[in-house]
């Protein structure tokens, strides 16, 4: 019986040692996981955020998806948040702000932001990852990579779209009339240029009628709406066209809407504000699979979903929407570490995996850019909003981009 007590304190003091042993490698390990702080610069606050807000709910989830599925070792990413409220006098403030706390990149979600940080990024060396385009953000190739598509393109892609399969020139004898209406900042303003150049280059296809903008925040479009009355088409602009589409139908106008895939991003918001019988029919550019589409990358956000957000059903559409390409921006961080290690992670790291990066999920074209594209996708579908179904419903297939 001695020995076996013996034995027995023996084998405690051995498991007690194996134990503590066992213990410092856990603290060894975690002190060896090196943190990357990555920047965010997004309205949270402001007339922009029921799009944004959903956008930092996607980063927050992968942040967490990666972290936990350990899907760069040895890495804990990190996000610093800064809300700009949609004003570009606190992008430069964000810009700091989220240096300061370490970051090697910075999401800046709106197109104003990387806009206004594009000289300051390409400076420090500190890259620029968006979801949206402008000219000036993509042009010259800097440090500013647009993880969405080509605006100018998308709505070429969508016109060319329309005279092709909408409007039967013959049957009604005359080129359909289009106009423009948003608020006076820089997407629409680019939007409003685009468009109009387009018209006036085709005029065997379209009528150009006029763009008109409003200040920032203007929910009463009036005279914009009798301007416009008789347009067969007409882009209403973020926001600003969810008040001019409810109040064009209430005086009983009759033009299809028309949009790019950004405008997806208020699809809640314009369902709330209009209703499906003001928006029945509108026509609508989308760079990603639509959330009842079979796509592996839409399974991989039902799986992400269904983990944070369990018992949602699904998730606002500028979540899903924003969903693959936010993902495709850790890809690219994954990358970069693979190459260099996470000691060596830098700003520049991540802008050499970016300008090679390709992506290819099952049933979409490729995505990519290069050392002189700064827009990852190159391809469109068209969607249908459909008052019958209440959902927006594909209608073309897969679509390259349309230069002009």
């Amino acid at each position: 019986m001695r020995h076996n007590w013996k034995r027995a304190v023996a084998c405690l003091t051995a498991l007690a040692l194996v134990a503590a042993i066992c213990l410092g490698c856990g603290d060894h390990e975690r002190k060896e996981r090196v943190t990357i702080v990555i920047g965010e610069s997004i309205d949270l606050t402001g007339p922009a955020s029921p799009a944004e807000i959903p956008v930092h709910e996607v980063i927050e989830d992968i942040v967490r998806y990666y972290n936990e599925e350990g899907l760069i070792p040895g890495v804990r990413i990190k996000v610093a948040t800064y809300d700009n409220q949609f004003n570009p006098g606190r992008d430069m403030l964000g810009y700091e702000w989220c240096k300061n706390r370490g970051a090697k990149v910075i999401i800046g979600v709106h197109d104003l932001t990387a806009e206004t940080l594009k000289p300051f990024a390409e400076k420090d060396k500190v890259p620029v990852a968006t979801v949206s385009y402008t000219d000036f953000a993509a042009t010259p190739p800097g440090w500013v990579f647009i993880f969405g598509s080509h605006t100018t393109y998308q709505i070429i892609t969508l016109l060319k779209w329309i005279s092709q399969n909408r409007w039967d020139y013959v049957a009604k004898g005359r080129v359909p009339k289009i106009g423009f209406y948003g608020w006076s900042e820089a997407m629409n303003i680019h939007m409003e240029k685009t468009m109009r150049e387009y018209c006036q280059a085709h005029p065997d296809k379209f009528e150009w009628v006029g763009g008109f903008m409003t200040p920032v925040g203007t929910t009463i479009c009036a005279g914009q709406i009798e301007k416009l009355k008789d347009c067969d088409y007409i882009c209403p602009w973020f926001m600003a066209g969810a008040f001019f589409m409810r109040d064009f139908r209430g005086r009983g106008y009759a033009a299809t809407f028309i949009s790019d895939s950004g405008n997806i991003g208020y699809y809640e918001f314009y369902i709330d504000l209009c209703g499906w019988g003001v928006l029945d029919g509108k026509l609508t550019t989308n760079i990603v699979p639509w959330w009842t589409e079979q796509s592996p990358a839409v399974d991989l956000i039902k799986q992400v979903v269904d983990r944070y957000h369990s018992g949602q059903a699904r998730m606002p559409a500028s979540y899903e929407g924003a969903f693959h390409l936010i993902y495709s921006i850790f890809e690219v961080l994954r990358q970069a570490v693979d190459e260099v290690g996470a000691e060596r992670f830098d700003g520049q790291a991540f802008y050499n995996a970016a300008v090679k990066f390709k992506v290819k999920w099952e049933g979409l074209p490729e995505w990519g850019f290069s050392d002189t594209k700064r827009y990852l996708i190159d391809d469109v579908a068209i969607h249908e909003w459909r008052a019958n179904v209440e959902d927006m419903v594909r209608v073309s297939d897969w679509l390259p981009l349309a230069k002009e």
